[in-house]
């Protein structure tokens, strides 16, 4: 579908200054829509219409004199519907500040979202939206909202941050903590309020009571081929579909109904693990360039969502009027990065890590064998970067034997290996797209022809060599063909060195990236990328970091903080023996390290989709922005709570830290590092018995990880195997982080699927409290 300005979802502005002089308790309704109201008619009694309000009331962005109300009506006429709202200083509507009447457009999914303005700071209020029929006033449910307090104000804050709260076979019970705690200024919300998908089973629970079939199927998008075939939203239909099934959830719609919400998106609102209009799905084997879809994604969210979405586009105050969503509001324009004020001791910058950044800097159909810089170029740069001549000899030493496959002496290898991998790229595109044998063989035979020449590396091609030799009839001529040479030749760093094993996977490109030599890369592309006077990891482009560092360098507030989708944390895990012995043998005097396989003798970044992913450009904005002004950040996408203590900023002396929490009904990251172990170790072979305790020491290999010299982040605390969400209280003298996490399936719970919406008690009896206090620019655990 393509947007023009006549289709448009209108964000209303109304001034709280004035009441309109006739109540809609004083005047009468007409079930025929183009009919002005008598208001001399006797007054109807006011009827439940939550039946017309399925999606409830929601408020967001609140600022000190204005705040952002949303409805969505549903009466089955298919037409633009009339609405009237209601905002009053107190719960019983006995003192209203505003009653205006809307249209809910039929272009927008009738849903209605209105700046109000000209509030007090620092106030409650209560609205309600009312849909007349036939001689009846149903009104919605009544919402209470908070505006931010005066930027003045020596006013204590308090607030919740969330993230990641998958529908499919689970249940949002986490909630519970928060509506346990009722003076909640407002709710943070870091991404995936959404999944875009209705049942992948790689991550989803499937076939439980929640579940979504998506009504318009010619609008979908199919993912797998045969009995693993899934859907994701792809229509706008689709995602709306999404927003209204999740915002029927009761237990989100009291939080909805209680506290303003902020929300920004992380990947899941569009695709998982998307760049900009880009998505992951197929880890290469075929361009994923949806920018319609993505467009969809972004305009139901702005339908749905209490975003000011015209905010981040302007730098003057808005005026009360209408606005509209259209494509320039839309991707490749896209802004959601805003800042909101509250008192004198919070400034809260909110970000956005998706709509600008760069692809994941190791592709997910890199061939493992190509040689990605060769010795020459790696021993320049690593020269370049200051290492002495002996150091960087050193470092390239341990790096990957590779031959020239093009010479002549290795015609023959190049004419077994284009057959063999023909079939092996064969096979797997079929395995992820439906295509014809003979598609599925032209598209092999083009990725063979392009994978191999060049610089390949020996070691991962000898393994091939032995493998095809094993499957082979004995008078294969690949069978009279030697190893190919490991010794005295050239070495470089491939793919295959950072961990990249297999044609297409995320495993070595997004996930379980060996460290030291995805630095390396990653240093080497933005090295060659600043000298063309660009770089290869901005998550945030150079107009958001720009407004983020003259944000943070001219608030005068207490605290200042970062709201970021993704995690500022480190997640690595170091194998290495001598780490794994020191971290492990020495605190549980369990895990011995000679049962790790040598290939796993490594340190790992867990998550490259994550910061971790652009390390330099972390390294650099941590220090020149976050740390430079003291900036507490929160984070959330990886299923998991952390506490990380960055560097101190030289200039400065003042440091950042990272709290993430964790999901609120999503899939575990420690549920899903051990699915990716477990690939790891069916490509090297059966897994060790000793090794089956392994996911028990996951916490603690992230943290012992953080305490090498080389690493500039101390990471304090980590819960991998528990759901959760975060409370944050915020005063003069400190900020302290309050996490309420729940245990899961690994220990033997079961807290996301079955509901807790009846039995609250009995939840939050289980919820496990953990405390971190922040003041001075010193962080002390509390319990």
């Amino acid at each position: 579908m393509s947007y023009t300005r006549r289709k448009f979802i209108k964000t209303l502005a109304v001034s709280a200054g004035v009441v309109a002089t006739s109540s809609i308790l004083g005047c009468g309704s007409s079930s025929n829509k183009s009919e002005v109201i008598d208001s001399t008619s006797p007054a109807p009694s006011l009827l439940d219409g939550s039946q017309f309000f399925p999606q409830s009331v929601v408020s967001g962005d609140p600022k000190a004199d204005s705040v952002i109300l949303w409805t969505r009506v549903d009466d089955q006429s298919g037409a633009d519907t009339p609405l009237m709202l209601q905002v009053a200083t107190d719960e019983d509507f006995t003192n209203l500040v505003v009653e205006s009447s809307f249209d809910a457009l039929a272009v927008s999914d009738h849903c209605l979202k209105i700046r109000v303005t000209e509030l007090n700071a620092g106030q409650h209020y209560y609205y309600r939206f009312i849909y007349q029929s036939g001689g009846n006033n149903y009104t919605s449910r009544i919402g209470r909202t908070k505006t931010a307090a005066a930027a003045d104000s020596d006013t204590k804050v308090k607030f919740a941050y969330v993230s990641c709260q998958d529908y499919i076979g689970r249940y949002f019970n986490n909630y519970l903590s928060l509506l346990d705690n009722d003076d909640l200024d407002f709710v943070v919300h870091l991404g995936d309020y959404i999944y875009e998908t209705t049942g992948d089973a790689t991550f989803q629970s499937v076939g439980g009571a929640r579940s979504i079939e998506f009504s318009d199927q010619e609008g979908v998008l199919t993912l797998g081929v045969g009995e693993n075939q899934t859907q994701a939203a792809n229509s706008l239909d689709n995602y709306r579909q999404l927003y209204k099934t999740y915002r029927g959830d009761e237990l989100l719609q009291r939080v909805h109904e209680r506290f303003p919400m902020i929300a920004i998106w992380d990947d899941h609102e569009f695709s998982d693990d998307s760049w900009a209009d880009t998505a992951t799905y197929l880890d290469g084997a075929g361009d994923e360039q949806q920018t319609q879809r993505k467009k969809n994604s972004e305009m139901a969210y702005f339908e749905y969502m209490p975003i000011d979405h015209q905010l981040p586009h302007t730098t003057v105050d808005l005026p009360a009027g209408s606005i509209t969503i259209n494509d320039e509001h839309l991707f490749p324009n896209t802004r959601i990065y805003r800042d909101f004020q509250f008192g004198k001791h919070l400034h809260l910058a909110m970000t956005d890590f998706r709509t600008n950044r760069p692809d994941h800097i190791l592709p997910e159909d890199a061939f493992p064998a190509t040689v990605a810089i060769d010795q020459p170029t790696l021993t320049g740069f690593l020269l370049a970067t200051g290492l002495m001549q002996e150091q960087a000899d050193g470092i390239v030493a341990q790096m990957s034997p590779y031959v020239n496959i093009d010479d002549a002496a290795y015609s023959s290898y190049k004419t077994a290996f284009m057959e063999v991998f023909t079939g092996l790229y064969m096979q797997e595109l079929m395995a992820r797209k439906t295509l014809s044998q003979s598609e599925a063989l032209a598209q092999a035979q083009q990725r063979a022809v392009t994978v191999i020449q060049g610089n390949l590396a020996t070691s991962y091609l000898n393994q091939v060599l032995a493998s095809a030799k094993a499957s082979l009839a004995s008078d294969h001529p690949i069978q009279l063909l030697p190893a190919l040479p490991e010794e005295n030749v050239a070495q470089g760093l491939a793919f295959y060195t950072m961990g990249k094993t297999t044609l297409f996977n995320y495993i070595g490109s997004r996930y379980f990236v060996i460290k030291d030599t995805y630095d390396i890369y990653a240093g080497y592309r933005e090295y060659v990328a600043n000298l063309q006077g660009t770089s290869a990891q901005k998550a945030f482009d150079d107009m958001q970091t720009a407004w983020l560092a003259h944000t943070f360098s001219t608030s005068n507030s207490t605290w200042k903080m970062l709201g970021s989708s993704v995690s500022f944390s480190p997640l690595i895990f170091d194998l290495s023996s001598s780490r794994v012995h020191s971290g492990l043998n020495t605190l549980e005097g369990v895990l011995d390290s000679t049962a790790i396989p040598h290939a796993l003798k490594q340190r790992f970044y867990l998550e490259a989709d994550q910061w971790d992913g652009f390390p330099q450009f972390k390294s650099n904005f941590v220090d020149s922005v976050m740390s430079q002004f003291g900036v507490i950040s929160l984070g959330g996408d990886v299923h998991s709570s952390y506490v990380t203590e960055h560097k101190a900023n030289d200039a400065t002396g003042k440091k950042s830290f990272n709290f993430t929490t964790s999901s609120v009904s999503s899939g575990t990251f420690g549920s899903f590092l051990q699915g990716g172990m477990n690939q790891i170790f069916a490509q090297l072979g059966d897994m060790p018995d000793v090794l089956t305790d392994f996911p028990y020491f996951f916490d603690l290999l992230v943290q012992t990880a953080t305490k090498r010299d080389d690493i500039s982040d101390n990471m304090v605390f980590s819960r991998m195997w528990e759901h959760g969400v975060a409370i944050v209280e915020v005063d003069a003298d400190q900020v302290l982080v309050n996490f309420h996490n729940i245990g899961s399936e690994f220990h033997q719970l079961d807290t996301v699927t079955r509901s807790y919406y009846d039995n609250a008690e009995e939840f939050l009896s289980q919820v496990r409290l953990y405390q971190f206090k922040v003041a001075d620019g010193v962080l002390t655990p509390l319990q």
